[in-house]
Order: C-alpha cells, then sequence, then structure tokens
C-alpha cells in the first residue's frame, strides 16, 4: 500500500475512533430523565408497535432495561472496531493479535472513564454492570474484525495460489 493511501486509513480510522469516542461521551453526559426519554422514544417508535402486537404481556421497562444494555453493548463494539482497524493500519501492528490487545485494552479502559464519568451526571451511576456488558460489546467487535480479517486472508491465500 502506498504511503498517501496508507495514511489516509490512519488519519480516517482515527477520526472515527475520535467521533465515536465523542458520541459515547454525549450520550453519558445526558442526564437520567432525558437518557430515559430517548430510550422510551426509541422502544415506542422502532419496537414498541410490533412487540406490542406480538407478544403483548412482555414489560415496557424490562425490554427499556434491555434495550439500555444492548445500546451500551453496540456503541462499544463499534468503538472497539475502529479502534482496531486503527491499530491495525500501524505497520508496526498490522494483522496481529497485538492490535486486537490494544484495541481491547483501550476500549475497556474508555467503558471505564465513561462509567466514572456518568458519577457526575444528575441521575446516572457508576456501575460496574456495564463495564462488563461494554466489555462483551468491545469483545465481540474484535472477535468480528480478527474472523474478517482471517477470511481476507484466506481468499488472498488462494488467489495467490492459482
Amino acid at each position: 500500500m502506498n504511503d498517501t493511501k496508507h495514511a489516509v486509513r490512519l488519519w480516517l480510522f482515527a477520526a472515527l475512533t475520535l467521533l465515536m469516542m465523542i458520541a459515547i461521551f454525549w450520550f453519558s453526559a445526558q442526564n437520567a430523565f432525558v437518557s430515559q426519554q430517548m430510550s422510551d422514544g426509541f422502544l415506542a417508535s422502532l419496537v414498541g408497535q410490533f412487540l406490542n402486537a406480538v407478544l403483548p404481556r412482555l414489560s415496557a421497562k424490562g425490554m427499556q432495561f434491555d434495550i439500555r444494555k444492548y445500546a451500551h453493548m453496540c456503541e462499544f463494539m463499534v468503538l472497539a472496531v475502529f479502534a482496531f482497524l486503527y491499530a491495525s493500519e500501524y505497520r508496526l501492528w498490522r494483522r496481529d493479535l497485538r492490535a486486537a490487545l490494544l484495541a481491547f485494552g483501550f476500549s475497556l479502559f474508555y467503558a471505564c472513564t465513561d462509567e466514572v464519568h456518568q458519577i457526575f451526571v444528575p441521575g446516572r451511576a457508576c456501575r460496574a454492570v456495564d463495564v462488563l456488558v461494554d466489555g462483551v460489546g468491545i469483545a465481540l467487535g474484535i472477535l468480528l474484525c480478527r474472523l474478517l480479517q482471517r477470511l481476507a486472508q484466506g481468499r488472498a491465500a488462494s488467489a495467490n495460489e492459482q
């Protein structure tokens, strides 16, 4: 890969990682009332009508809790993917387990700082279970990247043999 293309990819992945960190910070900065309204709005608009028709006995409060946990997991999965792509783009760590470990450690550290940040937001709290949920999302994101990387390496190897 030429140096210009490498530099562009490096800056792109750095910018995407930073933008995801800003988005996570913004979501965490919402007080409990605003955060609850966002979750309720999502639940009502995208999920609620379908589930009420199919499974009317599910409690909205339980679904709202699940949606909030899945949102935590997904936002940190995306952060881990961007951090992994950034770390993988460095020539020292390209297609190596060290890039995955670096991305995992960085993303998990950010998950911890996110929970500490929530101590200072009215109605929010610092919860270890949220860090665990974030960690699951981080691991899933990195595993997905590693899997796709292995598939791409396998295809490249089979193309070179032909």
